[in-house]
């Protein structure tokens, strides 16, 4: 009784249905994209600037001028402030100063990176849901052949048409998953380096943080 049901579904619908949820899923994955690109984009780090202007007021020591160095939104930024500002309050402990960091590092991580998991997803499932429709579209063809006889030449186009329907939902499954995949992988790895910067810059910081004063030096 249930199989007849499905038999049924498959020879009405066919795979239409799965090309639509294809296009839906593609449609996500474009906006995940543009979402993060528009993101990274705005918050451009800059790091050759940023670090040659950190490493040379850290060289003088002023919490004041560091804390102006690191000015703005971004990942690199957000992480040395969060540790600046605890040093303007006279911390000077490393230790103390690296948790400070490594959690606000941790929050931006979780910001860089949020609704990537949505691109694996779409990588990862769309291949299958591209092979269900081709699992349709074939029972669907050689559902309504058995129904119509073997000897009948409208049947046999009926039977080319429907494989034909199910491959092209595999082939695009391909075509929506491939993006997706080469997308997360584009925008994890630059996530990852802004953290490799962050770090750099963090032990800059925590290795100097002893020698940090107010103002310019001989003040203080």
């Amino acid at each position: 009784m249930l199989t007849s049901k499905l038999l049924d579904f498959a020879s009405t619908w066919g795979a239409e249905w799965v090309m639509w949820l294809l296009i839906a899923m593609s449609t996500l994955g474009l906006t995940v994209f543009i979402d993060r690109v528009v993101l990274y984009w705005r918050s451009r780090e800059r790091y050759a600037e940023l670090r040659a202007s950190f490493a040379e007021t850290l060289a003088r020591g002023e919490v004041d001028g560091l804390v102006r160095a690191v000015e703005g939104d971004t990942l690199v930024r957000n992480v040395l402030r969060s540790g600046l500002r605890l040093a303007a309050r006279g911390e000077r402990e490393p230790g103390r100063l690296e948790q400070v960091m490594l959690a606000q590092l941790a929050e931006e991580r979780a910001r860089y990176e949020a609704r990537l998991s949505v691109l694996t997803s779409i990588g990862n499932t769309a291949p299958l849901v591209g092979l269900l429709g081709t699992v349709i579209g074939i029972v669907a063809a050689f559902y309504a052949l058995g129904k119509m006889g073997t000897i009948a030449a409208q049947a046999s186009n009926l039977v080319m048409s429907a494989i034909g329907e199910a491959l092209v939902s595999t082939g695009f499954s391909i075509a929506v998953a491939v993006p997706a995949v080469v997308a997360f992988n584009a925008l994890r790895t630059h996530v990852s380096t802004r953290l490799k910067m962050a770090e750099t810059l963090m032990r800059d910081l925590l290795a100097g943080a002893p020698g940090l004063r107010h103002g310019a030096p001989g003040e203080g």
